[in-house]
């Protein structure tokens, strides 16, 4: 009789659920329940696409720090999360160097599609894939983009900062930190170096470095780039840049904390929330009309 009545008092005044408020927006560190209770709200989450590659003095990881950071900035902007996504995705003409990771375009397009499928099985339809100051990085992530939707009928999205950035028309003020801003917000600022870390010799080229004039021509008429011509670097410290250096840790954490807000400000102006809205839209139209419409000539999963 007690437990009738017990079951009818809790059918009368159900529990309040409870859940751990969201400490964090990266998916991996959240509870199985945080998650679920996410999706309840948003299925919006950002992969970064990155590369592990010689950048001379600056940390190896640098093109993958990029576009964690804005997938970090991105998520907080949108309400959505983020997730680890392709850390060594195809480096392009660094292969020669020790601190460079390879693997094949192909390679990347296989292991993100799979990730895509999971987040998609899971709830996370609106997927944002990200790569920043990585020139190779749209033979791997554009791949994934059309070959995934072709499959599934499913659209996301690829946002390559390097080709939206102009769009924005920044003063060289506005993005002078950047660099430090995304290492700053992903927690690895010590990554990167300070002046009278390394000496002149270990900064310069490893080796005398003859000219590729047929290269150099090539380029000057217009006919070079990732996506358009196969070449490698001549030396292991000729891919990198030559940025000016803070002289202190406190510098350093400066430039970091000015950069974190050039980074932020930039996510801002993108209305990735106006972006978020149109992706749905899009998503809808094309299961509700273009589906139905041409559905015998549409791919069909393999």
């Amino acid at each position: 009789m007690k437990r009738i009545l017990l079951a009818a008092l809790l059918a009368a005044f159900p529990m309040t659920a409870q859940v751990r408020k969201l400490h964090t927006r990266d998916l991996t560190r959240l509870s199985q329940v945080q998650v679920a209770e996410q999706l309840k709200t948003s299925d919006i989450i950002f992969i970064p696409v990155g590369a592990v590659e010689t950048n001379g003095i600056q940390p190896s990881g640098r093109d993958y720090v990029w576009p964690l950071a804005y997938a970090m900035a991105m998520a907080e902007e949108t309400g959505g999360l983020y997730t680890q996504g392709l850390i060594w995705s195809y480096p392009g003409t660094t292969v020669i160097a020790p601190s460079t990771i390879y693997t094949t375009p192909r390679a990347g397009t296989a292991f993100l599609k799979d990730l895509a499928q999971s987040l998609l099985r899971q709830g996370f339809r609106r997927q944002v894939y990200l790569s920043s100051s990585h020139g190779p990085a749209p033979l791997t992530v554009g791949t994934l983009v059309r070959e995934f939707f072709e499959e599934t009928k499913v659209p996301i999205l690829y946002i390559n900062m390097d080709t939206y950035l102009p769009r924005l028309q920044l003063k060289p003020e506005e993005r002078s930190r950047l660099l430090y801003g995304a290492h700053a917000i992903t927690a690895r600022l010590d990554d990167l170096p300070l002046q009278g870390d390394y000496g002149a010799a270990e900064s310069g080229p490893a080796a005398p470095v003859p000219e590729n004039v047929g290269l150099a021509t090539l380029g000057k008429l217009g006919f070079s780039g990732s996506l358009s011509l196969g070449s490698w670097v001549g030396d292991v410290m000729a891919h990198g840049g030559t940025e000016v250096l803070p002289a202190s840790a406190a510098e350093r954490a400066v430039w970091g904390a000015a950069g974190a807000v050039q980074l932020r400000a930039i996510v801002k102006r993108m209305q990735l929330k106006e972006a978020m809205a149109a992706l749905r839209q899009h998503d809808r139209y094309t299961q509700e009309v273009l589906v139905p419409k041409f559905g015998p000539m549409l791919p069909r999963n393999r």
